[in-house]
């Protein structure tokens, strides 16, 4: 189907073109002879969409042939049993992310790749168009020689657009590789895509000029340039504005508070903030399935990333690297754990507790315990840490 689109949409546009625009012609293996340009344009408009179509067929094939289960089980390390009300509140949280994952593919994935195709298809078109197209057709009205400074305008955007998009494809077919792939990140690209080109032709009015010999080379060369920046070319961009201007200038979350949490690479965090989760904070509320059906992590180091999140939301960060140095309490399981043997322990070690935490008696930290162990959160993590993932694959009927 995907190919039959491609070819209506490239004798439609040809035939539309044909006998308007373009005087040099192409010969096809010695058989038909067509209009350079009319044939360029059909191609550009066509290629971009059946290639994402494909993509977002990838996608959706891998998520309608595989279904993702738990296999609950007792933890014989865990001091602390799961009750049958904590089990189901799990399961109900796995079931509705699966659902909801599977309705975010399906009804949401490909009006994106649409979106993200059609903006290419658009962009590149339109520069073959002002480049070839006389100036006199766009300019009808002034007098005297018609301005082409237009064209190196149309050059530095189609070289951006082109490096844009082809780095875009690139990104995509590798996250796709890697099971990463969603719906924000077709969303994501093309959002960039088109910074890339509004920071190109901003840049190409500029610092064009007509009477060089080597503008042509300088602004294909510009073009690349902004292409293979990306986002940081249109914040530079925007930047240098907002100062001209005098207005705020945009400043851009790192996520280096996601970095305290141990395992959480550079990467990750980026990773993260892709799904909205911007600080430890939110990492630590965030439904551990849904980063699962989201992200290619596996559960369990999601299980460990919020665990030891939960820590320090409960007690924040000083005391939760404390906790860490001193007792060995990697997260919030372990600190659960501590909290139920809490009245077991020594004098001393109550001592120390009180002195490491900086708390200013016993009674204020066994407040601060007790809390974790009727901590529902924690309870529905130590069920998904505990549960066997299977996968289920789904017989077409």
């Amino acid at each position: 189907m995907a190919f039959f689109a491609w070819v209506a949409l490239l004798v439609s546009t040809y035939a539309s073109l044909e006998g308007i625009i373009g005087t040099g012609t192409l010969s096809l293996l010695g058989v038909w002879t067509l209009k350079t340009v009319p044939l360029l344009l059909a191609v550009l408009v066509a290629l971009p969409n059946v290639m994402l179509i494909i993509v977002a067929r990838m996608l959706l094939y891998r998520f309608s042939r595989r279904q993702f289960s738990l296999s609950w089980r007792e933890d014989p390390d865990d001091p602390l049993q799961l009750t049958a009300d904590t089990r189901a509140r799990a399961e109900s949280t796995w079931n509705y992310e699966s659902q909801r994952a599977q309705i975010r593919y399906q009804s949401g994935l490909l009006p994106q790749v649409a979106v993200f195709g059609l903006l290419a298809s658009g962009m590149l078109a339109f520069c073959v168009l002002g480049i070839h197209l006389p100036p006199a057709q766009l300019f009808p009205n002034i007098g005297g020689a018609a301005p082409t400074w237009h064209i190196w305008v149309a050059w530095t955007v189609l070289s951006t657009a082109t490096t844009s998009f082809l780095l875009s494809i690139g990104r995509i077919l590798v996250r796709i590789a890697g099971n990463d792939a969603t719906t924000r990140t077709f969303a994501d690209a093309a959002r960039s895509y088109g910074l890339c080109v509004v920071s190109g032709g901003l840049l190409a009015c500029l610092t064009v000029s007509s009477t060089d010999p080597k503008t042509a080379q300088a602004s294909i060369a510009m073009g690349i340039a902004v292409g293979l920046l990306g986002d940081r070319a249109f914040i530079a961009v925007s930047n240098r504005a907002a100062a001209l201007l005098g207005t705020e200038v945009e400043t851009v979350d790192p996520g280096l508070g996601l970095r305290t949490i141990e395992g959480v690479g550079l990467e990750d965090a980026q990773r993260l903030q892709e799904e909205n989760i911007t600080s430890v904070h939110a990492l630590a509320f965030v439904p551990p399935p849904r980063l699962f059906f989201n992200t290619s992590q596996h559960l369990q180091r999601i299980c460990d990333w919020q665990d030891q999140a939960l820590l320090f939301v409960a007690f924040g960060e000083t005391r939760a690297k404390s906790l860490r140095e001193h007792f060995q309490i990697r997260g919030a399981i372990d600190a659960q754990r501590l909290a139920s043997k809490l009245g077991e322990l020594p004098a001393d070690v109550h001592q120390q507790l009180v002195v490491s935490l900086n708390v200013p008696g016993p009674t204020h930290l066994r407040q601060m315990f007790e809390r974790l162990l009727h901590d529902r959160r924690i309870d529905e993590l130590r069920a998904y840490r505990s549960a066997i993932l299977r996968i289920e694959t789904i017989v077409a009927t």
